[in-house]
């Protein structure tokens, strides 16, 4: 049965990414081939100018040679004639990394971002910039002025294209159409897990790591559309877009490790506590860096450094603390590392690029715009269907649980509670202050029926009592099959009134039930009473003793009744 589930989940697992991998390659295949003749670009014949520094010539994809030792505030000065014939508006779209940017046309300045941020020493963000050029400026010179905010924060030319201004936002979204499609999925998708796990975990506290992976995909979404700067189609503010990206990078690693202490839970204490250690470092270097930026003492790209080393130890937590060899893994487990190693290799990727951007210009775009968004869309599913595997798992034996205690404590017979759960009844009631009665029933002339119509007619006489005291106390919660042919009732909240309103209520029942079922005898038992009260001790044993010394009682009196 195992092997069979084990291969159910392999089928719709290959089946999954089958389909993810087709919409990759969809979505790609427009990507590369989205823009076209629509934009227009300068690469060759550049001018880069920095203090009395002059470069002539400098074509866009070489450009990283210039930009070494870059410090603080430091001006580079591109310039270039706009050669571009269009009789169209255009938009000139220039992205840059945490710097100020300036752009002149014929020394007329036509655009400016963060010089006033850098001089107040405030966050500058990184971005693109829409820049609609005057109907006039075929053949005069366009310049462009960077002024970082941090030191190497320019490693590459940035990047400038031009389009038709009635066409730009969406080229500039069809560029990034996979990107912005999965982070949409991902945070809606995460909302929805939130809101879902709320009211699950209001009727099972298990359903609470189904928030995590909400919270989880939720900012993996935020991450995928800010550093796609997708979040600019709605909103133009570039340092709330950084912000964001940074913010929303440095929580990514808290739902995790938290999801990795969640899904090992074969794990050797000293695993779980470590990565207990190191989700709760993770949460602290999350609220240091929301701290330093609310607060204004430092911003959120100052820390990149540090979250880089402290990176390595999350992936290398991830993958090995507390992970067991594969064949001993649960499905859930699996399908988890499964998604780990994939983010681990795109992480490892991301970092690879990051620094070695300056040498492959614009090779990180479609990182960042397939393969990221690609890679925690397949963790967030994986992670999920992990998750409902691990619940389904323990349903089923919740259920065997239920039936194993189904076994032990109630009648096979009669489906009514048994011996063995009346005494545990016994024992609440002798730890409890509360008054209750007893009701002790015993069938009449069971023996009798046994050896005039056999053993099979008596066993329907006791299952037509048990459904007629059923039907009396209105369900079989309180009924007790303690003998053969003896039955108890037990109620905390009934009284003595409403007890013997019960008792002729079976008696009626008796009768209508025999004539109904035409039965060779007459359903017929006898009854004894007890108050808890009654008994100085307060031991239900006692009580028990007391409601049976009745029963025989009436039983000795209807027999000489008969007689």
């Amino acid at each position: 049965m195992e092997k069979e589930k084990t291969g159910k989940i392999g089928k719709i697992i290959s089946c999954f990414f089958i389909a993810v991998f087709l919409i990759l390659f969809v979505f790609g295949g427009i990507e590369t081939h989205s823009s076209g003749s629509e934009v227009f670009e300068l690469p060759e014949g550049w001018t880069v100018q920095n203090g009395d520094k002059t470069i002539l010539n400098v074509p866009l994809k070489e450009m990283s040679a210039v930009f070494k030792d870059v410090k603080r505030k430091e001006c580079y000065i591109l310039t270039h004639p706009l050669s571009i014939n269009s009789h169209d508006p255009l938009i000139l779209r220039v992205y840059s990394r945490l710097s100020a940017i300036r752009v002149l046309i014929d020394e007329r300045q036509i655009y400016s971002y963060g010089l006033p941020e850098i001089e107040a020493h405030r966050m500058v963000g990184s971005g693109y910039h829409f820049i609609l050029l005057p109907s006039s400026f075929y053949e005069k010179e366009l310049k462009i002025e960077l002024i970082p905010s941090e030191d190497n924060a320019i490693t590459s030319a940035p990047e400038i294209v031009f389009t038709p201004a009635d066409a730009s936002i969406s080229i500039y979204s069809r560029d990034r159409l996979f990107g912005i499609f999965t982070g949409l999925f991902l945070f809606t998708a995460g909302i929805f897990l939130m809101i879902l796990s709320v009211m699950a975990v209001y009727m099972d506290r298990q359903f609470y790591p189904l928030a995590i992976i909400g919270l989880f995909s939720c900012t993996a979404g935020i991450w995928c559309l800010s550093t796609i700067k997708a979040l600019q189609l709605f909103s133009g503010d570039v340092t709330l877009n950084s912000i964001l990206e940074y913010l929303s990078m440095y929580l990514l690693p808290v739902p995790a490790l938290f999801l990795s202490r969640h899904f090992r839970q074969s794990a050797s204490p000293g695993a779980r506590k470590f990565i207990s250690f190191m989700t709760v470092s993770a949460a602290v270097f999350f609220l240091t860096a929301f701290t330093l930026q609310v607060t204004g003492i430092a911003e959120v790209t100052k820390l990149t450094g540090y979250f880089h080393y402290f990176l390595i130890a999350v992936i290398l937590t991830l993958l090995f603390a507390g992970s067991s060899k594969w064949r001993r893994m649960k499905a859930a487990e699996r399908m988890y590392q499964m998604g780990m190693i994939l983010i681990v290799f795109m992480v490892i990727l991301e970092l690879s690029i990051y620094y070695v951007i300056n040498i492959f210009y614009k090779l990180s775009i479609h990182i960042n715009t397939l393969i990221t968004p690609f890679a925690f869309m397949v963790l967030i599913v994986v992670m999920t269907i992990g998750f409902l595997l691990e619940i389904y798992d323990m349903r089923l034996k919740d259920t065997e649980r239920e039936r194993l205690q189904k076994l032990a404590f109630r009648d096979q017979m009669t489906e009514l509670m048994n011996r063995g759960m009346c005494e545990k009844r016994f024992e609440e009631l002798k730890d409890g202050d509360l008054s209750y009665y007893m009701l002790d029933m015993d069938l009449n002339g069971l023996k009798a029926v046994n050896d005039a119509h056999g053993h099979q007619m008596g066993d329907r006489y006791i299952m037509l009592f048990s459904g007629i005291i059923i039907k009396a106390f209105g369900g079989d919660r309180n009924i007790y099959r303690v003998g053969g042919d003896e039955f108890l009732y037990i109620d905390t909240d009934i009284t003595e009134d409403e007890l013997m309103k019960k008792i002729g209520f079976i008696r009626k029942l008796e009768k209508i039930i025999g004539r109904e079922e035409g039965i060779p005898f007459d359903i017929d038992a006898s009854f004894g009473l007890a108050w808890s009260k009654e008994v100085d001790t307060g031991d239900p044993e006692d009580v028990y003793r007391l409601a049976d010394r009745r029963m025989y009682e009436m039983k000795r009196g209807m027999k000489k009744e008969r007689e």
